[in-house]
């Protein structure tokens, strides 16, 4: 008799609480900006934010109940990865958005393909290294493999440049070497080559050089006013709405650092909550990994849940003053329709590894 599949319910709630909260802070956090500086309705991010989430959540359902079987094949990872190497190479040849080629532009809409990849590259390497023997000079073919898909990807998303994600991507493969078991001498490069693209990368740019001397020599101004609203926000809050810092002070309060409003408006308990919301999901998703009913299902849930557990954490370490600034947003919270609706995405194929192995 089969087994009775089912989502997990612990996971399945976190995140529908998650996403609409985030879009009710980014209300909070953008109001002012969007009405004042943009000359738009006030609700304006929050509303993209709002259909971010319906399409995400739709995507989300849609694949937790897709055949796992058939997307973790060869035709279907590596297709779905081609085609994201093809929408982030369109950037190049339209105009450049904030002299970066990050956005594809589409009528009416815009979409962040590396937002895509964050997820596709996972179950590539996942559909690959599921398929690597245990161990010895068999595992060299499929891991030279694994190599070309993740460097192939991460160059893609350096040059638009977006170094933070590329860093994002990098670590999430070497993470799931790590967990495939794979050999030394692959653990080795994949670890060399995060830290050398760190630092050439870091090099390369004089505002990156700004961001980390910055760092090193106390704080920049972002990371200032960050730490001025958690630091205002005391146990409890001002209360929502209530932010002063996002009345202009902080920059970007309503993406990269809506973490300080939250702390500020919500006070030490409020962000607490997030952070443990978030920590649940991010823990799930290891728990899936434990149900999986192959290889590659659980290599994919590791993957996942390690990528979105290492963005929450360079986030808030950046508010904190514990990281250079990176532009990562603060999963399932930030502003940003393409990061919101690829976590959901993400989250969908982590609820599926969970629900075949159940």
């Amino acid at each position: 008799m089969p087994k009775r599949q089912h989502l997990d319910r612990f996971l399945l709630f976190a995140t529908l609480v998650a996403a609409p909260v985030g879009v009710a802070l980014v209300y909070s956090a953008s109001a002012p900006l969007a009405r004042d500086y943009y000359g738009l309705p006030a609700w304006d991010f929050a509303n993209r934010q709002m259909m971010a989430w319906v399409i995400g959540t739709v995507f989300m359902l849609a694949v937790a109940f897709a055949p796992l079987e058939r997307i973790l094949t060869r035709p279907v990872a590596l297709g779905a990865l081609a085609v994201t190497w093809v929408l982030l190479l369109i950037p190049y040849f339209q105009p450049e958005v904030a002299q970066t080629h990050r956005w594809l532009r589409l009528p009416g809409a815009s979409l962040q393909p590396s937002a895509l990849a964050k997820v596709l590259l996972p179950v590539a390497l996942a559909t690959v290294l599921g398929e690597m023997p245990p161990r010895g000079r068999e595992q060299n073919r499929y891991l030279v493999f694994a190599g070309f898909l993740t460097i192939t990807t991460a160059a893609l998303v350096y040059f638009e440049p977006d170094l933070g994600t590329t860093l994002l991507l990098l670590g999430t493969a070497t993470a799931m070497l790590v967990v495939a078991d794979t050999r030394t001498w692959a653990l080795a490069g994949a670890f060399a080559l995060v830290l050398g693209v760190a630092v050439v990368g870091t090099l390369a740019e004089p505002y990156r050089m700004s961001r980390f001397l910055g760092f090193l020599s106390g704080t920049t101004y972002q990371v200032q006013q960050a730490l001025i609203a958690l630091g205002s926000g005391g146990l409890t809050g001002r209360g929502p709405g209530a932010s002063v810092q996002k009345l202009f002070f902080l920059p970007q309060p309503h993406s990269d650092f809506i973490f300080a409003i939250v702390g500020e408006e919500l006070g030490f308990l409020g962000a607490l909550g997030l952070l443990s919301l978030l920590a649940l999901i991010v823990a799930r998703c290891f728990v899936a990994a434990t149900r999986a009913p192959n290889r590659a299902a659980a290599l994919l849930a590791c993957g996942l849940g390690f990528q979105l557990g290492l963005q929450v954490l360079l986030n808030v370490a950046v508010c904190l003053n514990l990281s250079p600034a990176k532009g990562l947003p603060l999963p399932l919270i930030s502003a940003g329709g393409s990061d919101l609706v690829a976590n959901l995405l993400a989250l969908g194929l982590v609820l599926n590894v969970g629900k075949e192995g159940s």
